[in-house]
């Protein structure tokens, strides 16, 4: 379980590696959402290219996306939310984190490098 959390210019980078659990998801959304930063960002990618073992799962993703919706109100700014990864079992489970955003202004994508999510960024 290692989690690494970067705060950037107008945005956040949580780059999970090894291990990850809904736990460990869970506990590094506290610290953004707990960090006056967050009030001023406008993207937040959550990279899994480094998971060797990914423990969450479609319940707990769609905990994770209701709580992820709820912050929403301590941002005025559009939120593009982004997931890097390229395990095929992963992606439903992800699909079901973004289906809480439906009628938000958060826009949520799923790119397979951080390069391609940093041109998506960049280009909008």
């Amino acid at each position: 379980m290692a989690s690494k959390l970067f705060w950037e210019e107008k945005g956040i980078l949580v780059k999970h590696s090894g291990t990850v659990t809904n736990e460990e998801v869970m506990k590094m959304n506290g610290i953004m959402y707990g960090d006056r930063r967050y009030e001023s960002i406008t993207y937040q990618i959550a990279d899994y290219t480094e998971v060797t073992t990914n423990l969450v799962t479609a319940a707990n993703a769609k905990v994770i996306g209701t709580l992820d919706r709820t912050s929403s109100v301590w941002s005025s700014n559009r939120m593009k939310n982004v997931v890097v990864t390229t395990d095929e079992k992963f992606i439903p489970i992800v699909n079901t984190y973004f289906k809480e955003f439906e009628k938000t202004e958060w826009e949520c994508r799923i790119f397979e490098t951080l390069d391609k999510a940093y041109e998506w960024l960049k280009s909008n």
